[in-house]
């Protein structure tokens, strides 16, 4: 049996376009033992908080804290500090143009300390250690040449074997951003901090990610439809859902509501 015959799974995205929020669709918990319930919050947003529902039908309001479970916030309102346990997958790093390299101008990607150096010495790989490592460019970063340098370093050092080795992945949208996501084999989410100047990098979060797993007799008593609600401070973002049910019958192809491959 494939993976389709054994679970009931569902997607649909939800456009947030006011500070109220969106609604997914309700899922119906009759026949299935247990579910997962998986978002995926997308857009250049300050933070978001999950709600999951339960109603008694298709078209009743729901009612928040399903199977008593708490809201999730994920993402960060604030561009200087990204917290553990916010699930951010994609972040764009902006490096400012004001930026001198001062003494105590570093930041922290994912328990790893990045410092800002115009030395070329600690531009090298001999410098780092696991936990500090060094980029920045000898003209600084007061000039767009600089930090377009300071930001070819830094990706430099998180994909060295000292830094990531490949389990964030980097790219240069601009001459002074790096984007970076999780890799597959990469453990945890994004986490940032940044010290020292705050013209220096500051993130913008693109992608994070909260999920619930529930069993069905966790529900209210007469209540089994599950949704969620998504709410954030910023107005213009889009979500994902993955409803994923188990510990039904046998679901035969014409149960997957999309086009299925052969």
């Amino acid at each position: 049996m494939i993976i389709s015959d054994k679970l009931k799974v569902d997607s649909e995205i939800l456009t947030i376009s006011s500070a109220a929020g969106a609604t997914s669709g309700a899922y119906d918990m009759k026949g299935y033992s247990e579910a997962m319930l998986i978002v995926n919050v997308e857009g250049s947003y300050a933070d978001a908080v999950l709600d999951l529902m339960q109603s008694s039908a298709a078209t009743a309001a729901g009612s928040s804290a399903a199977g008593s479970k708490a809201g999730i916030q994920i993402g960060s309102s604030v561009n200087t500090s990204i917290p553990s346990g916010r699930g951010v997958r994609t972040v764009l790093l902006t490096m400012g143009t004001n930026a001198t390299g001062a003494t105590g101008d570093a930041i922290t990607l994912c328990g790893k300390t990045f410092a800002f150096s115009t030395s070329t010495a600690n531009h090298n790989a001999t410098a780092w250690s696991s936990t500090l490592l060094y980029f920045g460019s000898t003209v600084g970063s007061t000039i767009n040449t600089g930090a377009q340098l300071s930001m070819g370093a830094l990706r430099t050092a998180i994909e060295s074997t000292k830094g990531f080795n490949g389990s964030l992945v980097c790219s240069t949208p601009t001459t002074n951003t790096l984007k970076i996501t999780l890799g597959d084999d990469a453990t945890g989410a994004i986490t940032f901090g940044a010290t020292g100047s705050t013209d220096m990098i500051v993130a913008t979060i693109h992608q994070a990610v909260g999920a619930y797993n529930l069993k069905a007799d966790q529900l209210t008593d007469g209540k089994r439809f599950l949704s969620v609600k998504v709410s954030t401070a910023s107005t213009t973002c889009r979500a994902g859902l993955t409803v994923i049910r188990a510990g039904g019958r046998y679901l035969p192809p014409s149960a997957f509501a999309g086009k299925l491959s052969s």
